[in-house]
């Protein structure tokens, strides 16, 4: 009498340790790796299309079956096994939206281990979109050995292949002239006023165009001799554009084919580069396969007012496209 409650908690606690070890088992599942899905039709509503499947084990384990849910809904078909490796001969299934592969001879298969599987027969759904695969590898009990992992999208089209051509946002930008010297002299008319042409072209697919701006130093036209004389701009920039007035003066003026120039620049007038820069061409869309021409003609005249010496400034150009 005294040891049959003790039988009974033995039995109570065997039990809980079966329970205990069911729980533990499913914890250990892992997520398959290296995992693909193909088909070769993606019309909407085809027929007698293959399903192909790729994949690797990530735990050892012996494969009773090996389920494909699809996501969505209405897949069809009848499918039957055209190619298996790394996996023994089976049998295969459809239920709704799971595919299910039943190996005649589980054997143990190791971690690691690259599947192959297709299976022909089936019909796509009717509804175009992006579909994924949960592919999960189970003994006989069954037990979950690894998964379910979603395979990369397929994508249904409406009865057509889709194809998509990305063509990449471009711009090519050219300077003719990367530095140039002007040699003046106040007593020679020919090079006492000198100019410099600057040739820039622009080449983009940009939907909505571009626009050019131009900027220098914040000195201007500076000589590093004693007192850091300077040749005056023509003006403060392009809005107080003038017609060249000769003496000691430095500034520039814009023509171009293709792109708008802006009107500041019309008659031949003359503007000073100012160190925030400003626009002085643009374009409303795409160049197309000829390029846009802006030539930048820069101007410096002197009298005997400009100190001797070199004379320096950086002008910058500044190319912002719009793909809007």
């Amino acid at each position: 009498m005294g040891t049959k409650p003790r039988r009974a908690l033995i039995v109570v606690l065997a039990i809980v340790g079966g329970m205990l070890s069911f729980g533990t088992s499913a914890a250990q599942a892992a997520a398959l790796t290296n995992l693909s899905w193909t088909v070769t039709n993606n019309q909407v509503s085809a027929t007698s299309v293959t399903y192909s499947y790729s994949f690797k084990t990530a735990t050892t384990g012996t494969i009773k079956t090996i389920t494909f849910a699809v996501s969505g809904a209405g897949l069809a078909g009848t499918p039957a096994i055209a190619k298996n490796y790394g996996i023994g001969a089976g049998t295969v299934s459809r239920s709704g939206q799971t595919i299910t592969y039943t190996v005649t001879s589980a054997v143990s298969v190791s971690a690691g281990i690259p599947i192959y599987v297709e299976f022909s027969g089936l019909t796509n759904s009717s509804a175009a979109g992006s579909y994924t695969t949960n592919i999960t590898t189970q003994t006989s009990a069954p037990a979950t050995i690894d998964g379910a992992t979603a395979t990369g999208a397929v994508t249904l089209a409406a009865n057509n292949t889709a194809v998509t051509v990305t063509v990449a946002k471009s711009l090519t930008f050219t300077s003719d002239t990367t530095s140039y010297t002007l040699a003046m002299d106040p007593s020679l008319p020919a090079l006492a006023d000198q100019t410099q042409n600057v040739v820039l072209t622009v080449l983009t697919n940009a939907n909505s165009g571009y626009t050019l701006t131009v900027s220098d130093n914040a000195t201007g036209l500076q000589s590093s001799a004693t007192g850091n004389p300077t040749i005056a701009d023509v003006s403060t920039g392009k809005a107080t554009s003038i017609t060249w007035p000769g003496g000691d003066k430095y500034g520039y003026t814009v023509t171009g084919t293709g792109a708008t120039i802006d009107s500041a620049f019309s008659g031949s007038k003359y503007g000073g580069y100012v160190s925030a820069g400003e626009q002085i061409a643009s374009r409303s869309n795409a160049t197309g396969a000829t390029a846009d021409t802006i030539t930048i003609a820069n101007r410096v005249s002197i009298d005997y007012g400009a100190q001797a010496g070199d004379y320096t400034d950086t002008i910058t150009y500044t190319v912002t496209p719009n793909y809007n």
